[in-house]
């Protein structure tokens, strides 16, 4: 398994299309806008996607989705793994993120709980705060001084 970054247009519909099949929000996800990347077979199948919105020093995660016929084999953490590592060679304190079904997992690795009101202004203004995720789903801050844990 590989992990590169999703930088053409074919590559990013197949992504669009593993995350609508998963049953995330696309419809604000523009290529080069969010930094996507996907985790790939040898024959170039790709596996898992996630993405990173940048705004100043914090970050946003955006949708981390596997194919269904490749789940537990921690791929989903591969790619979180690799979205970390990238937010922290960009010099950013903090990842943002929005669920409404995978809390208890991301907990687990590190995440915590944050109210809405304590975001920094630069996230709450992004679509995914705005308009893309209700205001149902719970708000999680992934500190980068932290690291990714392996349970």
């Amino acid at each position: 398994m590989f992990i590169k970054p999703i930088d053409d247009q074919q590559s990013f519909e197949r992504g669009i299309a593993l995350l609508k099949a998963s049953g995330l929000p696309v419809g604000d996800l523009k290529l080069g806008e969010t930094y996507l990347i996907g985790c790939y077979d040898e024959e170039g199948t790709l596996l898992g996607t996630g993405g990173l919105e940048f705004y100043n020093s914090f970050a946003l995660m955006r949708s981390i989705a596997v194919d269904p016929n490749h789940k537990g084999n921690a791929i989903g953490k591969k790619i979180i793994n690799n979205l970390i590592a990238n937010a922290k060679s960009k010099a950013i304190l903090e990842v943002y993120l929005l669920t409404e079904t995978a809390r208890s997992y991301f907990l687990r690795i590190g995440f915590a709980d944050i109210e809405r009101d304590k975001v920094p202004a630069e996230i709450k203004r992004s679509t995914e705060f705005d308009s893309v995720c209700p205001v149902s789903a719970v708000c999680m801050v992934y500190k980068l001084s932290n690291s990714i844990n392996e349970k």
